[in-house]
């Protein structure tokens, strides 16, 4: 089954009473907005109903398997295409190589504790946190370019 805010909101009706559509809609992401600034203060949110907990941790990067940065690698390659580079290729072992490989000891994560949570199949279940320049990832990325210690605030998983 769909659970859209459109399916929680007809819901709502039959269970509570009525209230204008554009009004639960607000009222749902203003909540959510503000959770994950409280999450975004190093704090743990719990969701009731045996959901268990949402979090932001700190984690070790795995120097056996580097990951790219996407963004500055894009950039990287940009640049070698404006000057008329050839790009790496594979096949041929030739070219510029573009890939821009993440070099600190740790990252951030939005976290889901699923360890207590009790929902049938709860291994098949994810939290992604939105993307985007208005995403929940861009919000953390932002806090970390403004604050260089704002990973404190963060547990060490």
């Amino acid at each position: 089954m769909n659970h859209t805010i459109s399916n929680i909101y007809e819901h709502y009706k039959e269970d509570k009473g009525d209230i204008p559509k554009s009004l639960f809609v607000d009222i749902c992401a203003e909540f959510n907005m503000g959770i994950i600034d409280y999450l975004l203060e190093g704090k743990e949110f719990n969701m009731g109903y045996n959901l268990s907990t949402l979090s932001i941790v700190r984690k070790e990067r795995d120097p056996r398997n580097p990951r790219v940065d996407w963004g500055e690698s894009n950039k990287y390659k940009a640049e070698l295409l404006a000057e008329g580079k050839e790009l790496y290729n594979n096949e041929t072992g030739e070219g510029a190589k573009w890939h821009i490989y993440y070099t600190d000891s740790e990252y951030l994560k939005y976290y889901w504790r699923k360890g207590k949570c009790r929902v049938k199949n709860k291994s098949v279940y994810r939290f992604d946190a939105t993307r985007g320049v208005k995403g929940n990832k861009g919000k953390l990325i932002q806090l970390m370019k403004e604050d260089d210690l704002a990973y404190l605030k963060f547990r060490k998983d």
